[in-house]
């Protein structure tokens, strides 16, 4: 799909909050001109701590407050502040995929991997969860139910 805006360049689907609907499709370009700089001046005025993606100009508080990114590059951008989230939601940080043969075994080890590079970084949160984890898989491999 092409820009709305210029016709030429291959648009991106962003989120809006306007009166006549929420969705507009726009190269990174276009969306920077029209949204990014007025963005970028109220956020700076606001918090200048607030980080921006230089692509489409959507700032982590947009995130924080909507749940959605503007842009792919968004992901490399807030990378920092979305690794805890990923975490949390995935369990791990590493794609692992689907593996019908994968065993409890494995995932033991896995976690207790994941539960020394937790201590080591001092990450007591992630450890509390890694033990859970952890505690699940043990009376699993011992017979008992989840």
């Amino acid at each position: 799909m092409l820009c709305a805006q210029c016709g030429k360049n291959e648009a991106q689907k962003y989120i809006r909050h306007t009166g006549e609907g929420g969705t507009v499709y726009l190269c990174p370009d276009c969306y920077r001109r029209l949204y990014g700089n007025a963005q970028a001046a109220a956020s700076r005025d606001a918090k200048p701590s607030l980080k921006e993606c230089p692509s489409c100009g959507t700032t982590l508080g947009e995130f924080r407050k909507t749940g959605l990114l503007g842009c792919a590059d968004c992901y490399m951008a807030f990378r920092e502040e979305l690794l805890p989230t990923v975490q949390f939601i995935q369990g791990r940080l590493r794609h692992t995929g689907k593996d019908p043969v994968r065993t409890l075994d494995d995932e033991r080890r896995e976690l207790e991997a994941e539960l020394r590079d937790a201590q080591k970084t001092g990450d007591k949160f992630m450890e509390q969860r890694i033990r859970y984890r952890l505690s699940v898989i043990l009376r699993l491999i011992s017979g008992g139910e989840e």
